[in-house]
């Protein structure tokens, strides 16, 4: 007979760290967002740069927001 095996559960501190980790990825992905704005207005290239710049802008607050919330929820809750 196949034995059943007791679902594992996560504990505390795993899901701290996991989310510490998810805040450094999400972090890092800001940040290469960054790079590629500058770069692209950097270069020239026929795209209109203030359109650039604004939804680079724009994405950048919002993925640094979601990072700073993950690392926050990491620390506060666990």
């Amino acid at each position: 007979m196949v034995q059943m095996k007791k679902k594992e559960r996560i504990t505390d501190a795993e899901k701290k760290e996991a989310y510490k980790e998810a805040s450094k990825f999400v972090l890092d992905i800001a940040k290469l967002i960054l790079a590629g704005v500058i770069l692209s207005t950097i270069m020239d290239m026929k795209i209109d740069k203030s359109s650039v710049l604004i939804t680079g802008s724009l994405m950048l607050l919002i993925i640094i927001s979601l990072g700073i919330y993950l690392y926050y929820i990491a620390i506060k809750k666990y």
